[in-house]
């Protein structure tokens, strides 16, 4: 069966008139004539019938439209897949993800992609906090994000791949910092800084914490700034989440916390769950599912 006299036979059944439609095909009216007597002899019965000077599908010609929509429909998804596979459409990715994930974990992670996928990809890469990331991929504005997450999101899919552990930050001259490691009990009595009330990661910081009572300051964006402030304050202590950001920090200290999990502060691979995904990008985000990222911990003095 001819794909073209598919398309010539839809067209017709839609303009309901022959004129007409061979012009909005850019054919002649007598090869829009034959493709459809080809296709009617083909199946063995008539698909129009003239009546009031319309051209209207018969009851088998109904039936037949119905099929040869779902096929074109088809066919058309198939040679965009086909398409954007070989990076001839949409052969890129949005990709958005917090500051504290190591640019290497995320280029080395891209890069493996790179290799396995083959097909020429651009993936733009925007850096941001969760709730501008989050809102930017709601807004089609990003693919795909690392964020964290609070609780499930019923917009989003989420996959948890990379996870912060949980540090004490404090000066070199402070009295905690010759300790390995730290219990939560040995911070009563000291000044606490650490995350915004707003913040996920000041929700999961209270979960740890308990009905224990400190003094804490909740009133910063990042663990740079919590990291910063205890360089230049010896008795204040910080609580963050450790990253690569604060390795910068020669006079800064930090320590590990018994009661706190390694993975403490989850990231998440974060994409919609409604609307359409190319290829590549279905690709992307299985790829990155199963990938492995390890987790930011406090190295060992």
């Amino acid at each position: 069966m001819n794909l073209s006299h598919l398309t010539y036979f839809k067209k017709l059944a839609e303009v309901k008139h022959y004129t007409k439609a061979a012009a909005e095909l850019y054919i002649a009216q007598p090869t829009l004539s034959v493709a459809i007597s080809s296709l009617e002899k083909e199946l063995g019965t008539p698909l129009f019938e003239r009546k009031n000077n319309q051209i209207l599908l018969t009851p088998c010609g109904k039936q037949f439209y119905h099929y040869v929509c779902i096929a074109l429909q088809n066919i058309e998804k198939g040679i965009t897949a086909v398409h954007e596979y070989a990076g001839m459409i949409n052969g890129q990715i949005n990709l958005g993800t917090l500051y504290a994930m190591q640019g290497k974990y995320w280029s080395e992670a891209i890069r493996a992609f790179h290799e396995e996928h083959g097909a020429p990809i651009q993936i733009n890469i925007t850096q941001g906090f969760t709730p501008t990331l989050t809102r930017d991929l709601k807004a089609d504005k990003l693919d795909v994000v690392f964020a964290g997450q609070t609780e499930p999101d019923p917009d989003l899919i989420s996959v948890p791949c990379w996870a912060q552990e949980l540090a004490v930050a404090v000066n070199k001259a402070h009295p905690l910092a010759s300790k390995k490691e730290i219990s939560l009990d040995e911070l009563e009595g000291y000044h606490i800084l650490t995350y915004k009330k707003s913040s996920i990661v000041a929700e999961e910081l209270m979960e740890v914490l308990g009905l224990r009572k400190y003094d804490i300051e909740f009133a910063y964006n990042d663990e740079i700034t919590l990291s910063s402030l205890v360089t230049s304050n010896k008795d204040d202590v910080s609580l963050l989440c450790y990253s690569f950001l604060v390795k910068a920090f020669d006079e800064v200290v930090f320590i590990p916390i018994k009661e706190a999990p390694k993975d403490f502060h989850k990231v998440y691979l974060l994409s919609k769950k409604q609307g359409e995904k190319s290829q590549l990008l279905r690709d992307f985000i299985t790829f990155m599912s199963s990938y492995h990222f390890p987790t930011a911990k406090v190295p060992v003095r």
